[in-house]
């Protein structure tokens, strides 16, 4: 029955070959028992299954598939959530207890739950997966009733580079290959029977866990090569001859093409983000090396929240950004859930990472080194802090920062007092690797300040210090005090908001050599999943901004100006009427990539708007209005968008000018990024996310009898390169 078996799948090879030339390499040959193959050469949306002739559906977020390189180095490129390959055809020609499977692959990272490089699953109670799973290990399972028979690779498989990897079972024996050579091995008690019918997915585990009903977990993130079936086991021998006459001759292009994400008009071009796919937290901003380093919570293979690795982006300017390879990926042992929130810092020449470690039960504090400062080494004695200290109450312990003072280097660390508030414990070491608990910074109130503060930096302004906590439920907050002997006095008790409107999250802070702090949070997507899905990253990063604080205990911000050499100007006015009861347009001024320098007189006004992205009719507009009698400043977003599946509301907050009857703002319009600085004093930070192509346009308007703007100034900012 083989023989018939074999001379039946060689005759389908030559049939499908007919209708589909395939490169004249040896390679390409079947190889004896070879069922199913597909070579990944397209260049359209279907993948050819060489023995049958089906063409297989690519699913994928944008509906076409992405392809790389040329000739025997093409291959499909798999983003992590959105594209595999269903195979047409429900019928797995196995027959008897031996199987082998084969590919070759290039991974980007490791997959968020456990990926199939292929996966025949007969419904319900039978299956075969060939996958790597979230650390990276491969393994070849076998279904039975609720079984599984289990090989798992002793080691993980490398990333950035084209791994061979083959995986063969003869009745009860199964082999795993990495390269060529065995990996792991396993046997069952007994045979375990092979579906003879079977749903065949590729790159995608079909039941894998889906988060916000639209992201599956389970789908790889690389390149994908050559997968073949084989109804035998192939001995070693056979796998090395694969390998050879297969093997590519060229590094993976692990590239992210800007292409994946320039459909979404909504995407910023002048803030810094990574290419694609989920970002948060930025935790770690220096001057190293003669460049600047951006670190942050990321997650390589979609837009959405887990398995988080430190991504790392690099500048020489704080604007012209370049994503790196991730710093730190989760790993068996204390951060096997995750690389959380952390700091960084210079330690005796090399940059040292230190960051939360979440094994699933509890969180912990890790050290990573590095001398180049691209590639980071935990170190072996991880976790250098293992808990909060004991029988003290703290219920949360998570996002270290960390400074340096003379020999000593200071850390402290979110926490919380249970039924009391949020809390930064603080911590001491002379070598970042023995750390002594010394108390709590700060204790605050859980009704003004949160229940529990995370990612605390605590920075030197001056003469004065500042802690800086994002609160739980989400809100940046702050105090300014002094610092002597290890004790924090805020000068007032009671936390200001960092925020106008709270929508900038986690700043991160460096301080170079003159002192100056420069600071970059987090502005949220405020879409839908669906729509985060279809767009294929979510999250941005603020503007670099500038800190200082008064003997009040305010802080200001200011933007960074570095920023004007990507800029040219626009238009300048001065004595600017604004007549109320309309939209009085500054009709040079228009376009999504713009910075607005603008002066506005009271009068005899009894408010002033500033309308931007305003389509011609005011359908679409997001306004800025400040109440002179109230002292109240509105962000009106109501008429922002006519998506239905983005944030729409009116916020407004209290703020009194310096100057009376007269205000500043400095706005940053990015797509759909909006940054506002008022009097080089308060700032706030928002998303909006206009539809028409009209609505691009700014002015001016006011309630009352008159108002004026003293000057306008416009510049277009284009996308440093």
């Amino acid at each position: 029955m083989r023989e018939n078996k074999i001379d039946l799948t060689r005759r389908l090879l030559l049939t499908a070959s007919a209708g589909f030339l395939l490169p004249s390499l040896a390679w390409a040959e079947s190889q004896d028992g070879e069922v199913l193959s597909w070579k990944l050469l397209e260049s359209g949306d279907k993948a050819l299954e060489a023995i049958s002739g089906s063409h297989d559906v690519i699913q994928s977020r944008t509906g076409h598939a992405c392809w790389v390189g040329k000739g025997r180095e093409r291959a499909l490129r798999l983003d992590g959530y959105s594209v595999w390959i269903q195979h047409a055809s429900s019928m797995l020609p196995l027959i008897g207890g031996a199987v082998s499977m084969s590919v070759w692959l290039a991974l980007e990272s490791y997959p968020v739950d456990e990926a199939a490089l292929l996966q025949a699953a007969s419904q319900p109670d039978t299956a075969v997966r060939f996958s790597i799973d979230r650390w990276g290990y491969l393994h070849f399972k076998l279904k039975q009733d609720e079984a599984w028979h289990d090989c798992k690779s002793a080691r993980p498989i490398p990333k950035s580079k084209w791994t061979h990897l083959a995986a063969t079972i003869d009745d009860s024996t199964t082999t795993l290959y990495l390269d060529g050579s065995p990996c792991g091995s396993a046997s069952a008690t007994q045979p375990i029977p092979l579906p003879a019918k079977a749903e065949v997915t590729i790159g995608r585990s079909s039941d894998c866990p889906v988060i916000a009903g639209v992201f599956p977990m389970g789908v790889l993130n690389g390149l994908l090569k050559d997968v073949r079936v084989f109804d035998k086991a192939l001995s070693r021998q056979s796998v090395g001859r694969i390998l050879e006459v297969s093997k590519p001759n060229t590094a993976p292009d692990l590239e992210i093409n800007g292409a994946w994400c320039t459909g979404d008009k909504q995407r910023p071009r002048y803030h810094a983000m990574p290419p694609r796919a989920w970002t948060n937290e930025p935790h770690g901003l220096i001057y190293w090396g003669g460049q600047y380093h951006l670190f942050y919570q990321k997650n390589p293979n979609g837009p959405y929240w887990g398995h988080i690795n430190w991504g790392h982006m690099t500048s020489p300017d704080l604007y012209l950004w370049t994503e790196v390879p991730v710093a730190l990926s989760p790993e068996p042992g204390p951060d096997s859930e995750g690389c959380w929130s952390g700091s960084v810092i210079d330690h005796e020449g090399k940059l040292a990472l230190i960051y939360t470690g979440g094994d699933g039960h509890k969180s912990s504090i890790c050290l990573a080194l590095s001398s180049d400062g691209i590639h980071f080494e935990k170190f072996p004695g991880n976790p250098v802090i293992a808990g909060p200290p004991q029988d003290l109450n703290y219920p949360e312990f998570r996002d270290p920062f960390v400074w340096r003072e003379g020999d000593l280097y200071y850390l402290i660390i979110g926490s919380a007092v249970k039924d009391v508030g949020g809390t930064a414990l603080l911590y001491r070491s002379k070598d970042l690797v023995s750390w002594e608990y010394r108390k709590a910074l700060l204790v605050g109130d859980r009704e003004t300040s949160g229940v529990f503060w995370e990612m605390p930096v605590f920075v030197k302004l001056g003469e004065y210090r500042a802690l800086i906590v994002c609160e739980v439920p989400g809100r940046a907050s702050y105090w300014v005090g002094n610092w002597k002997d290890e004790t924090f006095t805020p000068i007032t008790l009671a936390p200001r908001r960092l925020e106008l409107f709270n929508h900038l999250l986690s700043p991160t802070p460096y301080a170079n050599k003159e002192g100056r702090v420069i600071t970059m949070g987090i502005i949220p997507d405020q879409r839908r999943p669906e729509e985060v899905w279809k767009a294929g990253w979510a999250h941005l990063y603020s503007l670099p901004r500038v800190l200082s604080a008064d003997a009040t205990g305010h802080l200001s911000q200011q933007p960074l100006r570095d920023i004007d050499k990507w800029s040219e100007p626009v238009v300048s006015l001065e004595k600017v009427a604004i007549e109320p009861g309309r939209a009085n347009p500054v009709d040079q001024a228009s376009g999504t990539g713009l910075n607005l320098r603008i002066t506005l007189k009271r009068e005899s006004s009894q408010s002033v708007s500033l309308l931007v992205r305003r389509s011609p009719d005011g359908v679409e507009q997001t306004e800025i209005r400040y109440e002179w009698e109230f002292g109240r400043l509105i962000l009106d977003r109501s008429k922002s968008s006519l998506d239905s599946l983005v944030t729409r509301d009116v916020q407004d907050a209290t703020y009194f000018p310096p100057e009376a009857g007269t205000i500043n703002f400095n706005v940053f319009l990015d797509e759909s990024a909006l940054e506002v600085f008022v009097d080089d004093r308060a700032a706030f930070a928002t998303r909006i996310y206009p539809t028409l192509t009209g609505s691009d346009g700014v002015a001016l308007s006011c309630n009352g009898t008159n108002a004026a703007a003293e000057s306008i100034i416009v510049t277009r900012i284009g996308k440093p390169t």
